[in-house]
């Protein structure tokens, strides 16, 4: 197979040849993709012949045309020498030690003043890469592959010192970092997109940003966006999948290997100039794999790109595509030369290298001294060590020959003069409007166009968050007008109007609060974007914005329509477009804020208890709970800073300026009753009216019990608010353009957090030695129970919108006691899927067909005693990789195993995965930067399987992402498992020819999920080249790699032989079919009916399992700081808050309503922790689901355990928020008032906790589950009986909803218990005064008004010209009279609350087990 490699084909002739066959081989296996990838489609697929020239003809002759420049341009690094923070400078955190911080707030921020270890990652680098050339980088983990490609990246922030030269074809770091960041690159190895945007959407957003401004002649944008679409679709074999979702591990979508070429396909769309490829081929077979790399080297060529790139298990003909080759160990360079002189360059040193070793596997292996074969009489000649390696290359005339190559590119950069070719090429490059000092193609126009149809994409995908939101508003909306219905213009309607409009506004403010998850759920794309320089931050929100408006004006008319008329609201035109306009702008106002909060945080549980607290100081300063006129002077500023309270204000303007409030009718008078008729001689009981006047002006009652001018309405209640929203814009612009939430430090090189004193101390070069001799000496005993494992005709479909869809197609397959088989095909040809049905992981489709192990049907124990390695690394962040690997051990293994033997296994497979270095090191996760790196979770997901000593062993790409010798070991073992009696079936990628050596037997898939072979390898692999050679296959050389060999045989990569040979047929009518079947039929015929053989679901009993899985539970809390320490701070701040907002009440009719105020403002306490509690919740059930599908434990000791730990929390919670409120607020002092108040306080969280776990466990989304809580939450506030009175609420609700709702019961119990006692004293401003008829006294005058039942006292019996009224006498006549509650019922409403949190409880039970599978 020809390599076109610019370097190394000097003739023209042989080039244009080279390059012919390289076009035709594309053509070709575009249109056999076009028609492979979906196979089911029969006469779907065109056959319309896929042209390389288009491509070519595009990006070079045409594009001269239009007058586009080459972006010529190169890197240069010199001595080059990189430093990171050492392994103990970051022991876990938890909450004792975080808390501990806030003593020394300069570690919250990551200043440690010098104390902290360094290590050196990359030293005295210097090398080169020009334009047009490509590199390789090798090395083992953490050799400081990734680290160089990141930091000539520009990806400098993970790193504690970068010194040294980089240059850009003549340009610094600093400036290009600047002025060019899109024009180079970092390809991460794991792959962020948005799951629930297709293929085509994910890509033509990047074109949209992307789009040059200098495109061919009458060429619209839309038209080089499909044609660069239908591009890539043929090139990366993604034609057909345009239209599916990109899903990710919880959303079905494109396979990893189709999520890989995707990522692949928005990196070329960048038009970068420089491309750092990190580990690309990660998932792909090594046929597509090979295609990438070619298409890379025909872009790089005709492009004159610079691309860097590191690859794991790369074979050779996907290395000799490379131009040079840098071999780093330990950081250290010991080759950095052409990649045809590197093996020489190390056999002339005196090492040996195995006939069918792949060079970049013998290159990266030299690296280890256990793997590296020395020629005989060479022993002590050869370097034993880096730094040995590296004094020897910089001795070599290789190095020299680099050097004085180095030194004529710099002079050719500055002859040539191309950094201004370069900034030229992308001046012309932007679009017309672009900003020409700053990175960005697109116009900031054509930004915000562009993210604008992404997130109306987003926001259509999103079905489940819309529909909750929407339907969560308008359930609110009616129910609130109904609680409200119909207000009259009295006394107490207006009171409860004042809390009508309350609701109204909070619910839909609260609604915003869930943009802080969405915020967190994109910021891992904005931040790789960001990188790329597709946009500018502030277009993403403006888009944001846009789409907000349309979104939050439904939402908002829906609400008002809804509610308005039902409550009898202010019914002119003016006042109700006033109203809506009002809500639509405090809405987006409130959106702004909690984006503003998720931009300031950098984690979203310590985002969503910032918020959470921010609610709560918002809501008590909006002037109903606390007046303003009766705020402390402390706390006055922040009603300023409250734009809720200045919309309160302006819609309460609006409603009720200019309506008059009647004083007539029981009630609303004082004194009342038959002979109390002239209004000379009584007065209202609604503030704000005058003696003498049976009505009162809505105005005068806003300035009496409020504070308000209804003059400031507009100005400046409504201009307050919208420049409220114009800074929280403005704010949340500016951090996002100069903040890195995350970019630089996720991916491979993550900080790594180590148990405090257990951090690794560095090894010396002879410590290594001997933990890698170690290592070899692992081995297994042959304790294995012989398994045979067989499957016959298997199918699987699922359902699709045109039908069931066929995704399995009568596979079979045995696997025998010491047999390791391999798994292989092509990306999308149902590997995993075959991998999930076999090993019962599917909850969604229809499998059909015969599975059997042991000659029995699968029984309930079948998960426990098999192991499935899959190809998502999904575990607990929170716990350490031994902690993680003893944890599957103690629950998996034989209960009669012994804790220390247990112990010592998961030590010996710590050691055989090299994880030593990582064994007291937390998982943390890659999106976050923390953790261990993606390479070493692949380790430890195979760790965690290993450590429970299966029967049968399941391996989804066990080697994927590994370097050469890690694959080697872990392929090694899996011999070793099979040696020992253990039947193996794994799926493999990249295979080289001494990995494929190790297998006995290979299922080969085709397109359609089709058998293509299955049986014997054999030695040397002739028994399966055999079969397709003697099938019409090609002839297989005797260098070829026999696992490459079979994909291109049948059809798998650009390099495959054409043939129209149906390789699933020819299987289905072989003899070795007839056999295989004919042996199954047996396996079948024994197979009993009915087994007798005892099952056990799970190897440990109940109680071994709730204390494993509730100690676990306990260390994740723990060391979940920022979900714990956002607790305990939100309940500081609301106590502190409460406690001097409510400074040592007194006895007045004020503070006697403000306690009433105060218990229902702790509800909003309980309502934070449920919002907290969730998203908490919903991921720790997906790493349950994990283990469950496993079957380490039931679903309900993780229930029992979820609930155990979290009332343990809940209890020391309230108790501090018993301690800071208590006293400040001056409650009864006596220990039967405070006992009660903490066991209703903790009684009533723990009910709102379990509630939280109950509306979450209902949901996968937690979007939806947090706009469930407005609703469950609002409502039961609402019909608590302090915002209306039962007697005020309609007969519905009273008769009811009311009696159901578990907030009366809680507010009525704790009113009771604090105020039962209190004898009421009126101040000045509590009187209510009137005039007393000539002849008589005040008590004479009353004494028919209290024979008659009134409440209340007069100061002065004897008064005879104004009697100064009290309304109520003590507390008791305070709820009695305005709720009827009673101090009786404390202890009933205590048991109800108990009995309403047990009933959750059971609920959350139930909707564990009926939730504790995934669907896949």
């Amino acid at each position: 197979m020809a390599v076109l490699r610019k370097e190394v084909v000097s003739d023209p002739v042989e080039a244009v040849t080279q390059y012919d066959q390289l076009k035709r081989e594309l053509s070709q296996i575009s249109r056999r993709q076009s028609i492979q990838d979906d196979k089911l489609e029969e006469g779907i697929a065109s056959e319309e012949e896929f042209d390389l020239d288009d491509f070519l003809q595009t990006m070079s002759a045409d594009g001269e045309k239009a007058g586009q420049k080459i972006k010529h341009i190169g890197v240069i690094w010199k001595y080059l020498t990189v430093e990171g923070f050492g392994a103990d400078t970051h022991p876990i955190p938890n909450l004792l030690t975080t808390a501990i911080k806030v003593f020394m707030p300069w570690k919250l921020f990551g200043f440690t003043f010098g104390t902290a270890s360094r290590k050196t990652i990359l030293q005295d680098l210097t090398g080169f890469c020009k334009d047009g050339e490509m590199l390789l980088v090798l090395g083992r983990p953490g050799a400081g592959c990734t680290s160089l490609l990141k930091v000539l990246a520009n990806m400098r922030g993970s790193y504690t010192k970068v010194d040294g030269q980089i240059s850009y074809g003549g340009i610094d770091h600093k400036t290009f970092s600047s002025r060019y960041r899109g024009q180079v690159v970092y390809n991460h190895e794991e792959d962020q997109h948005y799951p629930s945007l297709t293929l085509k959407q994910t890509l033509q957003f990047a074109l949209r940003t992307k789009t040059p401004g200098n495109r061919l002649p009458q060429e619209t944008r839309k038209e080089f966006v499909d044609k660069i679409i239908y591009l890539l679709g043929n090139m990366l074999g993604l034609l057909k999948k345009m239209d599916t979702l990109v899903g990710n591990t919880w959303i079905r979508g494109l396979s990893g290997g189709e999520r890989k070429r995707l990522s692949i396909a928005e990196i070329m769309i960048t038009q970068s100039a420089i491309n750092c490829w990190d580990c690309s081929t990660r998932g792909l077979d090594s046929a597509t794999a090979y295609d990438y790399i070619r298409s890379l080297r025909i872009m790089t060529n005709i492009r004159n790109t610079t691309t860097i790139a590191t690859l794991y298990q790369a074979s050779d003909n996907i290395y000799s595509t490379f131009d040079k080759v840098l071999l780093l160990d330990t950081g250290r360079c010991i080759y950095f030369g052409p990649v045809d002189e590197a093996k020489a360059y190390f056999e002339e040193m005196g090492f040996y290298c195995h006939p069918r070793t792949s060079t970049p596997d013998f290159l990266t292996g030299i690296c280890n001294p256990l793997e590296r074969e020395v020629q005989p009489g060479m022993e002590l000649k050869v370097p034993q060590h880096a730094s040995d390696f590296d004094a020897r290359y910089r001795e070599s005339a290789v190095c020299k020959r680099m050097m004085n190559e180095l030194q004529k590119y710099e002079n050719r950069i500055t002859r040539e003069n191309h950094a201004e070719l370069f900034k030229e090429a992308v001046r012309d490059e932007q679009q017309k409007r672009a900003f020409r000092n700053q990175p960005y193609v697109a116009s900031f126009y054509q930004q915000v166009e562009a993210l604008t149809i992404r997130q109306y994409h987003l926001l259509l995908k999103d079905w489940d968050g819309l529909v909750s939101r929407y339907t969560t508003v308008l359930i609110l909306s009616l129910i609130t007008g109904s609680c409200f219905y119909s207000l009259p213009l009295d006394g107490a309607g207006a009171f409860a109007r004042t809390g009508c409009i309350l609701w109204i506004a909070m619910a839909n403010a609260y609604i915003s609060q869930n943009e802080i998850f969405y915020f967190f759920t994109g910021r891992p794309v904005l931040e790789k974007q960001k990188h790329f320089a597709m946009y500018r931050p502030s277009a993403f929100y403006v888009a944001q914005i846009i789409m907000d408006i349309p979104l939050t004006v439904a939402q908002i008319v829906m609400s008002v329509v809804a509610s308005y008329f039902l409550a009898g609201l202010n019914l002119t035109a003016g006042r109700f477009f006033t109203h809506i306009i009002m809500l639509i702008f405090i809405n987006l106002t409130m959106s702004g804020f909690f984006r503003l909060v998720g931009v300031i945080t950098g984690q979203i549980f310590m985002a969503s208890q910032l918020g959470g607290v921010f609610n709560i100081l918002l809501f008590l300063t909006t002037g109903y709970v606390i007046p303003y006129k009766s705020m402390h002077p402390w706390f006055l500023w922040i009603f300023w800073i409250n734009p809720l309270a200045y919309i309160y204000k302006g819609l309460l303007s609006n409603e009720m300026s200019g309506q008059v409030y009647t004083c007539e009718g029981q009630g609303n008078s004082v004194p009342h009753g038959p002979g109390y008729d002239d209004w000379n001689y009584k007065v209202c009981t609604m503030p704000g009216g005058n003696p003498g006047e049976n009505f009162v002006h809505g105005e005068g009652y806003l300035d009496t019990v409020l504070g308000y001018d209804t003059s400031q309405m507009w100005v400046p209640d409504f201009v307050a608010v919208v420049g409220f929203f114009v800074f929280f814009t403005v704010a949340s612009v500016t951090l996002m353009e100069f903040t890195n939430a995350s970019g630089d430090n996720a991916g491979s090189n993550a900080t790594k957090r180590y148990l405090r004193g257990k951090a690794p101390k560095p090894r010396t070069e002879q410590e290594e030695d001997e933990r890698r001799k170690r290592q070899q000496e692992i081995t297994m005993d042959n304790t294995a129970s012989s398994a045979t494992f067989s499957w016959q005709h298997i199918n699987y479909s699922i359902p699709s919108a045109n039908g069931p869809l066929q995704l399995l197609n009568n596979v079979s397959g045995i696997i025998k006691p010491g047999h390791l088989t391999a798994l292989m095909g092509a990306t999308g040809t149902g590997k995993t899927t075959l991998l999930d049905v076999l090993a019962r992981r599917k909850t969604i489709g229809n499998v059909d067909g015969r599975i059997y192990l042991n000659n029995e049907i699968l029984l309930d124990d079948f998960e426990r005693i098999t192991a499935y390695c899959e190809q998502m690394d999904i575990h607990q962040p929170m716990s350490t990789v031994r902690e993680a690997m003893q944890f599957s051990a103690y629950l998996r293994q034989d209960v009669n195993i012994s804790k220390e033997d247990k112990d010592a296994y998961v030590e010996e497979i710590i050691q055989l995965l090299e994880m030593e270095d990582i064994g007291d090191a937390q998982i943390g996760t890659v999106e976050e930067g923390s953790g261990i790196s993606v390479e070493e979770r692949k380790r430890l997901t195979i760790g965690m399987e290993l450590v429970s000593k299966p029967k049968l062993l399941f391996l989804d790409e066990p080697t994927s992402g590994l370097d050469a010798q890690s694959s080697y070991n872990i392929v090694r073992f899996l011999r070793k498992l099979a040696d020992a009696g253990w039947p193996v079936l794994c799926t493999i990628h990249q295979p080289s020819a001494l990995l494929f050596e190790h297998f006995d037997s290979i299922l080969l898939l085709v397109q359609g999920g089709r058998t293509a072979y299955y049986g014997p390898i054999g030695d040397d692999a002739r028994t399966m080249i055999n079969y397709f050679e003697s099938n019409g296959g090609p002839k297989c050389a005797p260098e070829a790699n026999p696992a490459e060999y079979i994909l291109q045989a049948v059809g798998a990569g650009t390099g495959a032989t054409t043939t129209s040979d149906d390789w699933a047929e020819i299987w289905r009518n072989s003899f070795q079919a007839k056999e295989l079947d004919q042996e199954l039929e047996n396996i079948h015929k024994l197979t009993g009916v009915d087994p007798k053989r005892r099952t056990m679901i799970y190897a440990t009993p109940f109680w071994t399992q709730l204390a494993l899985v509730c100690k676990r539970l306990w260390v994740v809390y723990w060391r979940s700081f920022s979900y714990n320490i956002g607790r305990i701070t939100m309940i500081v701040v609301a106590s502190l808050f409460l406690g001097f907002s409510y400074w040592q009440l007194s006895n007045n009719i004020v503070d006697l309503q403000n306690r009433a105020f105060i218990l229902i403002s702790t509800t909003v306490m309980a309502e934070t922790l449920i919002r907290a509690v969730q998203p908490m919740f919903l991921m720790e059930r997906s790493y349950f689901r994990r283990d469950y599908a496993s079957r380490y434990y039931g679903w309900l000791p993780f229930s029992i355990s979820i609930i155990m730990v979290e009332i343990i929390y809940v209890l020391v919670l309230a108790a501090i928020f018993l301690c800071i409120t208590y006293w400040t607020i001056g409650f009864a002092s006596t220990s039967a008032t405070v006992g009660y108040f903490y066991i209703m306080l903790a009684v009533k969280v723990i009910w709102a906790v379990t509630l939280g776990l109950v509306l979450a466990s209902l949901t996968e989304n937690a979007i939806v589950a947090l706009t469930v809580n407005v609703l469950m939450t609002s409502t039961m506030n609402m019909f608590a009986g302090l915002f209306q009175t039962p007697e005020a609420m309609p007969r519905f609700y009273s008769s009811w909803v009311y009696w159901a709702n578990p907030v009366h019961y809680y507010v009525e119990g704790l009113l009771t218990n604090v105020i039962e006692h209190l004898q009421v004293v009126c101040n000045e401003g509590d009187m209510i005064k009137f005039n007393v008829p000539l002849g008589q006294t005040c008590g004479e005058y009353m004494a028919n008004f209290f024979a008659l039942g009134g409440t209340g006292y007069i100061t002065d019996s004897n008064a005879t010209d104004v009697c100064n009224y009290c309304k109520f006498k003590s507390g008791k006549e305070f709820y009695t009279v305005n709720y009827n509650w009673s101090a009786s019922n404390k202890w009933r409403n205590v048991a109800i609350i108990i009995g309403l949190a047990v009933f959750n409880t059971l609920t959350f039970f139930v909707l564990c087990y009926w939730k504790r599978k995934a669907k896949r």
